[in-house]
């Protein structure tokens, strides 16, 4: 009926006189003023937020169901691996393998297997939401290396920290192990993983610091002697760490140094000693006239019986 009435009724004319020339039907009327006062702020928060609040739950709805269809199928035997040491991911994924779960076992149990080898101090192991997992090594430092019987009877070549730990030392290159320099004369107790080596608490801080204060000298050490180190008793008069010199690595044309001598006291001094000393000036001072010479750093001048002096001294050895 309303629209019989719309299509057949007489039109009316644009302008039928001063009711229609109103000038707020003229004016485009702006009805989304914000509000001024602090009630009609509070209306208009009100009269939006229904449409606020269900935004955001379809939002967190979206969110849930992703994170739901994404972690149901995790990513099988995937991890991220980094060391600061020479271990591979190989090692890595053998201990993760060694459980009946895989990879989909605690993590604090993989963390445990992990620490349980000599050469790592620690390890940080984490799970990511896709499943995957994170895995962070810190391993010991070869310091030295030594050789040793295993268990089985078999001779083998151990590396030893500086922490005096020794460790098989999966994953070091071949150059690197044979540049490390040998333990030798030592008085071993147990074997592998559970080996002690008496007086490494004094040799492996001596050799860590000679590796980082003075590493040209530490790459001319072939081996260090623990035959007269007494251990515990490292203030004992005698008790001395024997360095043996590589090889080739000292002039042609002079007398060569083929062992230094530390106490085992006062080795610390001695070495920031040694590194001022000119020790080819001293070889080459008329009267060396022996092809080697044992450089003593554990001689000391007791003048002053309060306060000894070291005294570096070469030593000629008898010729064979």
């Amino acid at each position: 009926m309303g629209l019989f009435e719309d299509l057949f009724r007489k039109r009316r004319d644009a302008f039928m006189g001063p009711a229609d020339r109103d000038w707020r039907a003229l004016v485009p009327q702006d009805v989304n003023r914000v509000p001024e006062g602090e009630i009609g702020r509070k209306r208009a928060v009100r009269s939006k937020l229904p449409t606020i609040l269900a935004v955001g739950f379809f939002v967190v709805l979206v969110g849930v169901l992703w994170l739901a269809v994404d972690g149901s199928v995790p990513t099988a035997g995937g991890f991220s691996y980094k060391t600061e040491g020479y271990l591979s991911k190989d090692f890595v994924k053998k201990v993760i393998d060694n459980g009946p779960e895989g990879f989909a076992r605690d993590v604090r149990s993989i963390k445990a297997d992990l620490e349980a080898d000599n050469q790592v101090v620690t390890a940080d192991v984490r799970r990511r939401g896709d499943g995957t997992l994170d895995i962070s090594l810190r391993e010991r430092l070869a310091i030295a290396k030594i050789a040793s019987m295993s268990a089985k009877g078999a001779m083998q070549v151990r590396l030893v920290a500086s922490d005096g730990q020794t460790f098989a030392g999966a994953g070091y290159p071949e150059q690197v192990v044979r540049n490390l320099p040998e333990i030798t004369d030592s008085r071993t107790t147990g074997s592998d993983d559970k080996m002690l080596i008496d007086g490494i608490e004094i040799a492996a801080p001596f050799l860590l610091a000679v590796r980082t204060t003075y590493p040209n000298l530490y790459k001319q050490w072939s081996a260090v002697s623990l035959r007269d180190c007494f251990g515990a008793q490292e203030d004992s008069p005698g008790s001395n760490l024997r360095v043996a010199v590589r090889p080739g690595t000292q002039p042609m044309d002079r007398p060569a140094v083929v062992e230094i001598v530390f106490s085992t006291a006062n080795w610390r001094n001695e070495l920031a000693l040694l590194s001022r000393i000119n020790v080819d000036e001293m070889l080459r001072r008329p009267g060396t006239t022996a092809q080697a010479y044992v450089l003593k750093m554990s001689i000391q001048n007791r003048t002053n019986a309060t306060s000894p002096i070291p005294e570096p001294r070469l030593v000629p050895l008898p010729s064979r």
